[in-house]
C-alpha cells in the first residue's frame, strides 16, 4: 500500500473505533441517570469529548488536513475520556449490589425449611456455592 492509502485507511479505522466508542459512551450516559449527578454529568462530558473527537475527524482527508493543536487536543480528550470511565466503574463496583451484576448464582443457593428434603439429583450439573 501507498502512504496516501495507509493513511485513509488509518482514519476510516480511527473513524470506527470512535464511533463504537461514541455509541458505548451513549449507552453508558443513558444508564447512568439512576447515579449521582456528579456520575451523569462525568458521563456527559465523556461523550461530549468523544463528540467532538470524532467531529474534527469527520472533516479530514489526511492528517495534514489536521494542525497539531487539533491532534493533541484530541489526544487528551481521549485520555479524559478513558479516565471519565475508569471512574464510572470504580463507582459501579463500589456502590452496585453484586447480584445486581451478576444475577443469582443457581436455585440450589435458596434456603429451604431443614424438615424438608431436598433432591439434589434435580440439581444434578449446578454449580454450588460453599
Amino acid at each position: 500500500l501507498r502512504p496516501p492509502q495507509v493513511e485513509a485507511r488509518t482514519l476510516a479505522m480511527l473513524r470506527g473505533l470512535l464511533h463504537q466508542l461514541h455509541s458505548a459512551c451513549t449507552r453508558l450516559a443513558s444508564g447512568a441517570r439512576a447515579f449521582p449527578s456528579s456520575i451523569q454529568e462525568t458521563a456527559g462530558h465523556v461523550r461530549h469529548g468523544v463528540e467532538g473527537v470524532q467531529a474534527c475527524l469527520a472533516r479530514a482527508h489526511s492528517f495534514h488536513d489536521l494542525s497539531e493543536l487539533v491532534l493533541a487536543q484530541s489526544r487528551d480528550t481521549v485520555a479524559r475520556a478513558q479516565l471519565g470511565i475508569e471512574e464510572l466503574l470504580e463507582h459501579v463496583g463500589q456502590h452496585t449490589p453484586l447480584p445486581w451484576l451478576v444475577g443469582p448464582f443457581a436455585p440450589v443457593l435458596v434456603e429451604y425449611p431443614e424438615d424438608v428434603p431436598v433432591e439434589m439429583s434435580k440439581w444434578e450439573g449446578c454449580v454450588t456455592v460453599g
